[in-house]
């Protein structure tokens, strides 16, 4: 996408924006889609193949945030734009890491929307199963989930690599200094030798992205929320299933619909306005390059660009909320990953005591395990805590 550097216009309410933008990526982006990556990948949740692409959605999502906060903060902290960088930073982090994560996150949902169809539409009957087949099921769902996202990766890396290759030149700078070299982030469009790349860019590759990475998401994410409303209320009302798991079923299959939902609506309201203007936006540099182009229509496009750029990050915000708001069984890993995290640093804290206590003399080790112990039970993350052996041993050695 052609850049449109918006700060030569007169928008104070979108540079006030901008200010506060590298921040809100950092913090509810960036930070609360690790959490939510760190959270799917839990054992309960990764078992399931819905929850293992989610945790390959929320973390590209992190990285896309972490890249679009990084290049905020370049330009509106400390005035630099890409001209003033090497050329690496156009090829590798604006153009190709960019496309590549946004690319691989439409595909990773629209692989949790053929999934999801695929689940709904199933006719094998549940089975129960012990702890060990679940703990056996849940590394071979998420290795073929692995499998299948390092295709889609693959895929789009050689979609992408030309990014890497042959986007973008070095050029003198018109200023009359002619040792003040800049970078230029896109085709070369005087170069007689990359005629057919600057044709494969501006008129091959806007078609291509709009049906391979527009429509066909688009239409896929359409039709799996109409598929999964459809069925959604029938699924688990069959004979073969007894009262009680039919019940419990339902509810997480419900819950894990309404995420997919959810994901589905926020994902075509927030990033549908910004890839239709996408196909404007590819005919754009032809506009920019005429001399009679007035101001005015510079800045107006500057401001939708930065707007509709804005509204898709809110997508990539908004999905560790979604999570939260939507699945009760999300939520319950993200209380007890909070609650173990908090129970280690007692057990820590605890065992400090216990060995100063012990260093000291103090016959106070008695009891100390058996309250490590009720704290974990507590805390519901036992496997997490010390044993008394443990402890014993910590403080003999001591």
């Amino acid at each position: 996408m052609t850049m449109v550097n918006s700060t030569t216009c007169d928008a104070y309410l979108l540079l006030i924006i901008l200010k506060i933008q590298p921040a809100i990526l950092l913090i509810f982006g960036f930070v609360a889609n690790i959490i939510a990556f760190i959270v799917l990948v839990q054992p309960r949740l990764r078992r399931r193949p819905t929850f293992s692409y989610l945790a390959y959605l929320s973390f590209s999502y992190a990285l896309l945030s972490l890249l679009h906060a990084f290049f905020s903060i370049l330009v509106v902290y400390f005035n630099l734009s890409l001209e003033n960088l090497p050329l690496v930073y156009c090829r590798f982090l604006n153009r190709f890491s960019i496309d590549f994560l946004t690319h691989f996150s439409l595909y990773t949902l629209t692989a949790v929307d053929i999934e999801r169809i695929r689940t709904i539409t199933s006719k094998s009957v549940p089975q129960r199963s012990n702890r060990h087949t679940h703990s056996t099921g849940s590394s071979t769902t998420f290795v073929r989930v692995c499998f299948i996202q390092l295709a889609i990766a693959a895929i789009l890396f050689i979609i992408n690599l030309h990014w890497l290759t042959s986007y973008g030149y070095k050029s003198r700078a018109n200023d009359g200094n002619d040792d003040n070299i800049i970078t230029m982030c896109t085709v070369d469009i005087t170069n007689q030798t990359s005629f057919y790349y600057v044709q494969y860019v501006t008129l091959i590759l806007p078609l291509i992205e709009c049906i391979v990475f527009g429509i066909i998401p688009f239409t896929i994410s359409v039709l799996a929320t109409i598929i999964i409303l459809k069925h959604v209320s029938t699924k688990y009302s069959r004979s073969y299933l007894n009262k009680r798991l039919k019940k419990s079923r339902r509810r997480l299959e419900l819950h894990l619909s309404i995420l997919l939902i959810s994901l589905n609506v926020v994902f075509i309201l927030f990033t549908t306005p910004h890839n239709v203007y996408n196909v404007y936006m590819g005919n754009l540099h032809r506009l920019l390059s005429k001399n009679n182009l007035e101001h005015n229509s510079f800045c107006k496009a500057a401001e939708i660009q930065k707007s509709l750029d804005l509204l898709q990050q809110c997508y990539f915000m908004s999905t560790f909320f979604l999570y939260i708001l939507t699945n009760r069984r999300f939520r319950e890993e993200f209380s007890n990953f909070i609650l173990c995290n908090r129970s280690r640093l007692s057990v820590t804290a605890a065992t400090t005591i216990i060995i100063t206590a012990k260093t000291n003399n103090h016959n106070s080790f008695g009891q100390s395990p058996n309250r490590l112990r009720s704290v974990c039970q507590v805390d519901g993350c036992m496997e997490s805590c010390l044993s008394s052996t443990d402890l014993s041993v910590m403080v003999k050695a001591h």
